[in-house]
């Protein structure tokens, strides 16, 4: 405190860019507003190659996509990927105002051209806390660009990039979470499918293929979600079956090998022995004799 004046000071280290969406720029504008018409609506269409997303600015709609309808209202961001057939129409009673941009030469890391990461099936994001802020950028928009004849698209690709960030900040942890769902649910898949395929001369690369993914990806990611590398929860399963054959059936030890998915035998009997500790016969006559 000086004076009766309080400062506030604080130095920053440069950032690393939070996100990276390539030179995104505004192909089309539309700016519609329905106060004249309150009957407005656009008929089923889509992008063939480039992103839209809009804004509503006040008023209300509806718009049917992914084979439903959903409702419009003021701070949604509606987003529409490429090809994603789409219909929208305004509130008679209350008609809308939006601003529709047509993006191109977006690209988000590991992601498809012009395509933004979506949450669910639904095509709205909720504008939350950040309603005034993304208000005044695609007011900004609406005035550099509107009945002007030379606009500022400088300016106005400078304002767009903003928008995303902001739009990527309000959907972030979202999209997190539910890659993390998507992720865990594919290791459960890779998972069930070892242990239906596990007799078969399985790999990394193999499944990696069966379910078009990197190699990289899925050893890192099964480790992540099971707590074990794939080669050793391939083994388990095999050896595991093995021992529930030496126990419960009377099958010769070539055949429980033949079962477990080895050809060699003696590869077999090493790889057992250093698993479990004993021969596979010797776990055999271990069990033969608890359960007299």
């Amino acid at each position: 405190m000086n004076g009766g004046v309080e400062v506030y000071s604080r130095n920053y280290e440069r950032p690393e860019a939070e996100f990276h969406f390539g030179k995104p720029y505004v192909r089309t504008l539309n700016y519609i507003r329905a106060e004249n018409n309150s009957r407005w609506s656009f008929h089923m269409h889509s992008h063939s190659d480039t992103l839209e997303i809009a804004y509503v600015l006040s008023g209300k709609g509806a718009i049917y996509c992914n084979g439903r309808f959903f409702a419009l209202t003021e701070g949604d961001i509606v987003v529409k990927n490429p090809m994603v057939s789409h219909a929208e129409s305004s509130d008679s009673l209350e008609p809308i105002e939006q601003i529709c941009l047509s993006i191109d030469d977006l690209k988000f890391e590991d992601g498809e051209n012009n395509v933004f990461p979506m949450v669910g099936l639904s095509p709205i994001i909720k504008s939350g806390c950040k309603r005034k802020l993304l208000d005044s950028l695609f007011r900004d928009i609406i005035e550099q660009t509107v009945d002007i004849n030379s606009p500022d698209m400088e300016y106005t690709n400078a304002l767009l990039k903003m928008i995303l960030t902001v739009i990527l900040r309000q959907t972030r942890q979202l999209i997190i979470e539910r890659k993390h769902i998507e992720c865990g649910e594919l290791m459960h898949e890779v998972r069930k499918y070892i242990e239906t395929h596990y007799m078969e001369n399985l790999s990394l690369e193999n499944i990696a293929n069966t379910f078009h993914i990197s190699v990289y990806y899925l050893a890192r990611q099964f480790k992540k979600y099971t707590g074990f590398t794939l080669n050793t929860y391939i083994l388990s399963c095999k050896i595991g079956e093995a021992q529930r054959r030496l126990i419960f059936t009377d099958d010769s030890i070539s055949e429980i090998a033949q079962g477990s998915g080895y050809s060699n035998l003696s590869y077999f009997y090493a790889t057992f022995k250093k698993k479990v500790g004993c021969t596979p016969k010797a776990y055999k006559n271990i069990y033969k004799l608890s359960a007299k």
